[in-house]
């Protein structure tokens, strides 16, 4: 009888380890990217947004002296620390100004705006090129307005 008991005991501390160890294991996950994706939020990755994502960047032209570029923010864009916007007007005559700096370690805020004060009567090609803080780049917009 006395056998038994501490039989039973030593397989009580035995059986919890094994419990603890399997549910850890079952909890940990993958921690690989999936295939196909990169790592860093500026490295070639496609531009395209997907329809259930805000843009990141908005284009609007409120009148035909100003284009307004505000950058709303994204979790895959919250190193962006430049957007470099240029616009080339119907006349060819290209205007380039940036919000930030390539130079700057803190990100752009999300909510940033610029104005962009010129003739824009006709047709004008807006393209925003973003850098980040790890030093890539990404096309985040390319539109007629």
């Amino acid at each position: 009888m006395k056998n038994q008991l501490l039989t039973s005991r030593g397989r009580g501390p035995y059986l919890c380890v094994c419990i603890v160890l399997s549910l850890l294991l079952l909890s940990c996950g993958c921690t690989q990217a999936p295939a196909g994706t990169t790592g860093s939020a500026g490295s070639a990755a496609s531009t395209a947004t997907p329809a259930d994502e805000a843009p990141v960047v908005i284009v609007d032209q409120p009148d035909a002296s100003h284009i307004q570029i505000t950058y709303h923010g994204s979790l895959k864009t919250d190193k962006l620390v430049e957007l470099e916007v240029s616009i080339t007007d119907s006349n060819g005559k290209v205007t380039t100004q940036s919000m930030g700096s390539r130079m700057a370690t803190t990100p752009i805020p999300y909510g940033s705006s610029r104005t962009i004060t010129g003739s824009f009567d006709g047709k004008d090609r807006v393209f925003v090129t973003g850098y980040f803080s790890d030093g890539s780049q990404k096309s985040m917009i390319d539109t007629m307005v």
